[in-house]
């Protein structure tokens, strides 16, 4: 049995930020989100007998705000994938996630899902400079989705992503927001690189992430893939795979499936994906050789 990790692509959010250069499918479109879903279930459906061979050590969903999903399609698509796919019973399972999307009606089925961490986009923790690269969330609920939804003093299941390198915003207010992130119960911190047209220059942003390097690891955070932090124990196997170009399982658009001395890349065309999620030779942009190991 050979042990491979699981990605989800779930590339949606409201509305794209100026400092955001991912390809996402942008609106809030209920029923948009749900045909994506249907056909993230018949991937993984079609797909369920070509890894008998393999075991699933961890499991992530990200390519976006993956809980703008319905919760409920969520924990219907681990179903298939527990029922499918050889699961360990210890698989993590990490959600990119905003607060706005955490409720008393969504967490029932994200439990159901086994979500282990929420990754919050919160991309910054300080006031003065929150309202610039976060206008769909209020800081202040923060507290209270950790408190009384995540548990996370107890539970240990909160994460947080962080924007760097954004020249709408000064030094000092990443500086304090990375202050800030140490006094939560997180175990867990992404830093992201602004792009597009309010990205500072290179020099600006390396010395930002310096700056946060040693503030974290004082801490008590080590950096165990690029920009990517964590309390000793609670790294996520699947970015550390992604690091490694370890074998993983994609699905949904853009999705990077490698394995066996090959990968493949899923199309970005959404409507093509949803009407041919079932047939991987349809969904297929482009696949190749992995090079040889010495």
């Amino acid at each position: 049995m050979h042990d491979i990790v699981m990605k989800f692509e779930v590339p949606l959010i409201t509305r794209k930020a100026d400092w955001d250069g991912r390809e996402l499918v942008e609106g809030w479109d209920s029923a948009r989100a749900h045909r994506y879903m249907e056909a993230l279930k018949r991937e993984v459906a079609a797909n369920a007998g070509e890894f008998g061979d393999c075991r699933v050590t961890a499991i992530r969903w990200g390519g976006g705000i993956a809980s703008m999903a319905n919760a409920q399609d969520i924990a219907e698509v681990m179903r298939l994938v527990r029922r499918g796919f050889a699961v360990a019973d210890e698989a993590p399972v990490s959600l990119e996630a905003a607060i706005a999307n955490i409720s008393g009606a969504s967490m029932p089925f994200l439990k159901r899902a086994g979500v282990t961490r929420f990754d919050f986009e919160m991309m910054s923790l300080f006031p003065k400079g929150y309202s610039l690269v976060n206008t769909r969330e209020n800081l202040g609920d923060l507290p209270v989705i950790c408190d009384y939804f995540l548990h996370a003093a107890s539970r240990d299941n909160l994460g947080i992503v962080l924007l760097y390198g954004y020249a709408g915003t000064d030094g000092e207010n990443f500086r304090r927001s990375v202050v800030e992130f140490l006094r939560t119960p997180a175990v867990h911190l992404r830093l992201v690189r602004a792009a597009g047209p309010k990205a500072a220059d290179d020099g600006i942003a390396e010395a930002q992430l310096a700056r946060a390097r040693a503030i974290l690891a004082e801490g008590g955070f080590a950096e165990y893939a690029p920009g990517t932090f964590a309390k000793p124990g609670f790294e996520d196997p699947v970015l550390a795979a992604e690091r490694d170009r370890a074998p993983q399982i994609g699905f949904g658009l853009g999705a990077l499936t490698r394995c066996e001395g090959a990968e493949s890349l899923t199309t970005r065309d959404f409507e093509t994906y949803v009407a041919h999620s079932g047939d991987f030779t349809r969904i297929t942009e482009a696949a190749s050789a992995l090079p040889a190991v010495a």
